[in-house]
């Protein structure tokens, strides 16, 4: 939040008042660098968490400002205030870094007021920095299913190094995330805040399913219209064919995740009625959770997109394997973490959760005694485990996870699941079609040299861990937009509620936190 109008009054008025005692002639030769010292020591009108990283920051430089001089703000200043006001390319908000307050020019003439606006800057700056870099820990807390581990990044220290080796606009520049991903939401969201300015698209009225080559002429122009609005392609033939509209629908379906059938459905109509503005905030909440990956993420991990139901190998910087999975559904949410794939096990058993056994086995056990044997499940000391083998719900493969939400990647024998396009149907893990040369790749680094090891250790019918050269770095992400193969803007549903919680919070909402703290699927076997 901002700094309220009367800590910046506190602020000023120490400022003010350090300011006078050090013009008297006793006093030290640099009445701003006194003021701020002063300021600095009583703290008055700085925030706790913004006194220490001030302090810091400020002793490094004995107190000298960092931001003005008498004739003004120097060249860095220009710079500092420039960049926060700019903060809304990044999709945040400059007022909450006082850019009004932090745009006005101090009295040239006065110490005090000097040191005010310095300080003022070089907090806001800070805030700015850390936000941009790392995002928002209010943000992140949202949800109690978050685990993202801190960057260890130190703003007052990045920002008096910078200073001391004048590379402050290098310094800023490599603030927002650097990836190719980042860059492609944020180019989206100048364009989709270009198509809100110019009044964005009209919705579609209900109507049953259609095509574009069969649609009545106002129809057929109304969705022209729309899909004309986020289609170039559309946009530049003049005058547009059906075949070019239904062309334009398609790649539309595919840009959403829809199947690609040419009909404007329930489904199709839902996503061609997401309004500009609701695009604009999702593509505002994505570029914040972009913000909480790590700025280096190795060359060799796996992710998994949990909105978009995918999973995807990354061997020393090249893509090698991509697979369906199978993920959360809206009650048991997969987690937003990152950690570390361990070890595989082959033949897994199932330590069924207390909560599946008191809401899902219990009840069909009253209703037929026989439901435990029959699914290969024995009881043991008020816990249930299914056995290995084939009715097993993990399959026979299983990957170790070292998240604390007992989290984990395996098989399934359900695997007609697979072909849904609308794949959240788990209690929190994550189910992988491709789990073979998945695990081929944990247990050798190539994603076919470990198979035969693999079904040896199957073979045997009993539980075998294999261990791995090195744990493997997993990132189960949450995107809703994001640059598909291609790089095209890509839109999926926010099945879990994250972007509205997101966007309410940005928007100064207050909002509930949400979701529990596990997984759901029960412990390591």
């Amino acid at each position: 939040m901002h700094i309220h109008g009367l800590f910046r009054a506190a602020l000023l008025l120490v400022c003010l008042s350090a300011a006078a005692l050090a013009s008297e002639p006793a006093s030290e030769p640099d009445p701003t660098a006194s003021a701020i010292g002063a300021a600095l020591r009583s703290g008055a009108g700085i925030p706790p968490n913004s006194l220490e990283p001030l302090r810091a920051f400020y002793t490094a430089r004995q107190d000298r400002p960092a931001w003005y001089n008498t004739g003004g703000p120097n060249a860095d200043g220009t710079l500092a205030v420039s960049t926060i006001a700019g903060a809304a390319d990044d999709g945040l908000d400059p007022l909450q870094y006082d850019i009004v307050a932090i745009s006005k020019p101090p009295s040239a003439s006065d110490p005090g007021s000097i040191a005010y606006r310095d300080i003022l800057l070089s907090m806001q700056l800070m805030r700015y920095a850390a936000d941009v870099r790392d995002g928002r820990d209010s943000l992140k807390n949202i949800d109690r299913d978050v685990d993202v581990p801190p960057s260890g990044f130190d703003p007052a220290a990045a920002l008096a190094q910078a200073l001391a080796e004048k590379k402050l606009a290098e310094f800023l520049r490599s603030l927002p995330p650097q990836s190719v991903d980042y860059s492609a939401l944020k180019a989206a969201l100048a364009r989709y805040r270009a198509l809100s300015a110019a009044g964005g698209w009209v919705a579609l009225p209900p109507t049953k399913p259609f095509g574009a080559r069969t649609a009545a002429p106002d129809v057929l122009l109304a969705l022209e219209t729309r899909l004309a609005a986020e289609d170039g392609q559309l946009a530049a033939v003049s005058p547009p064919k059906p075949e070019d509209v239904d062309a334009a629908l398609r790649r539309f379906q595919q840009r959403n995740g829809l199947p690609v059938d040419g009909v404007v459905g329930a489904a199709t109509l839902a996503a061609l009625n997401v309004t500009n503005a609701a695009r604009v905030s999702q593509i505002e909440a994505n570029m914040e959770r972009s913000r909480w990956l790590p700025h280096t993420s190795g060359k060799s991990y796996v992710v998994v997109n949990v909105p978009d139901a995918t999973l995807h190998v990354i061997d020393n910087g090249t893509e090698i394997l991509t697979s369906r999975v199978i993920v959360g559904r809206r009650a048991d949410p997969t987690p937003i973490f990152q950690a570390e794939i361990t070890d595989v096990v082959a033949n897994p058993p199932w330590n069924i959760p207390a909560k599946i056994v008191r809401t899902e086995i219990m009840p069909k056990l009253r209703k037929d005694p026989s439901y435990l044997t029959d699914h290969d499940m024995v009881a043991s000391n008020g816990q249930i485990q299914q056995l290995p083998g084939a009715k097993n719900s993990l399959g026979l493969i299983k990957l170790n996870v070292s998240d604390r939400f007992s989290v984990y990647l395996h098989d399934t024998p359900s695997r007609t699941l697979f072909a849904r396009d609308q794949r959240f149907l788990s209690h929190g893990c994550i189910r992988v079609q491709q789990i073979t040369p998945l695990a081929s790749y944990a247990i050798t680094g190539d994603i076919t040299g470990g198979v035969d090891k693999l079904m040896a250790a199957i073979a045997t019918g009993t539980t075998v861990h294999l261990s791995m050269p090195a744990p493997i770095p997993l990132y189960v992400e949450y995107f809703t937009a994001f640059p598909g193969a291609d790089g095209t803007l890509q839109f999926r549903p926010d099945i879990y509620g994250r972007d509205a919680r997101i966007a309410a919070a940005m928007s100064g909402t207050s909002v509930t936190q949400a979701n529990s703290s596990g997984g759901g699927c029960g412990r390591p076997g």
